[in-house]
């Protein structure tokens, strides 16, 4: 049986103190090489390092074996391998150090390097695990205050960003959940929606995942949608979804599922115009235009 150890890790390159995510894939395969059994673990720190993560998911993957082994890690950065094997002498992260050698006595190692994002399938799925716990850990301790302390106190705030490809008549939206200690994120691509449908969209789709009841600030940057909700929308209703001038509401259903998930609970409508200093739109601007420029 052979037992392969794939590792990431995340963070801002450059500077320090950063959020950060690692994760690391264990694989048991027969002699054929087939996978018999697979072992996945994930997480990160607040303030950390890129080599950080990257060494604390190779640490991690070690902890998880039950017994002394012979064991292949699968590593993206040179700094890990390179110090590991030898080549290079330890400078900084003295104490990761002597941890990674303290377990690694114990097992008898081979190191792979693989080019990060080269196409490597397991080496992209630790990529996306560390990368979503060095967000989580990045919309837990942002610092855009500004915006929240004009809203009302509610249990969880949604941000909601889009992308448009006029050429190909597509959208993207990515809403960001961001509830008291976790986040998670929700995104699509979206063929033949206009920019307002898609932000409609999206807001549905992150109040949908909300339990009965929980309360929630819903930011964007479509005024569309905070106008609509805040203003319009309860006049359209009570005029049989038809506008002052006799014309059906465009976008009715979604408006209606709007409305219908907001019933029973406190559910607040910001328009944010400044959005340049809040990580949480920047990241989903660059997540929905990724969306869009994957094909």
């Amino acid at each position: 049986m052979q037992i392969r150890i794939h590792t990431d890790g995340a963070c801002d390159i450059h500077a320090d103190n950063q959020p950060g995510g690692w994760a690391a894939i264990l694989q048991a395969l027969d002699d054929e090489g087939k996978v018999i059994k697979e072992r996945v673990i994930s997480g990160g720190a607040e303030n950390t390092t890129n080599n950080q993560m990257e060494l604390t998911a190779v640490i991690e993957g070690l902890k998880a074996l039950k017994r002394p082994t012979t064991v292949t890690i699968f590593t993206d950065s040179r700094y890990v391998k390179d110090i590991a094997i030898g080549a290079k002498k330890v400078t900084l992260n003295k104490n990761l150090w002597q941890a990674y050698f303290r377990i690694a006595e114990k097992h008898v190692i081979a190191w792979n390097y693989v080019a990060g994002h080269s196409g490597d399938a397991l080496n992209e799925r630790c990529d996306r695990l560390a990368v979503k716990e060095k967000r989580s850990r990045t919309y837990l301790h942002s610092d855009s205050t500004d915006i929240r302390d004009s809203a009302p106190e509610t249990n969880v705030s949604i941000y909601i960003s889009t992308a448009v490809d006029r050429k190909r008549i597509a959208t993207a939206f990515a809403a960001q959940v961001i509830y008291r200690e976790s986040a998670e994120e929700i995104t699509d691509y979206l063929y033949g929606k206009t920019e307002q449908e898609s932000t409609l969209i999206g807001a549905i789709r992150a109040l949908e995942r909300l339990r009965s009841k929980e309360s929630a600030t819903v930011y964007t940057a479509q005024e569309y949608l905070a106008k609509g909700m805040n203003t319009w929308v309860a006049a359209w209703n009570k005029n049989n979804w038809r506008t002052k001038d006799g014309n059906s509401v465009k976008y009715k259903h979604h408006w209606q599922r709007l409305r219908e998930l907001s019933g029973g609970r406190v559910v607040h409508f910001q328009f944010v115009k400044k959005r340049k200093s809040i990580p949480y739109f920047q990241l989903g601007k660059e997540i929905a235009t990724g969306l869009l420029n994957r094909d």
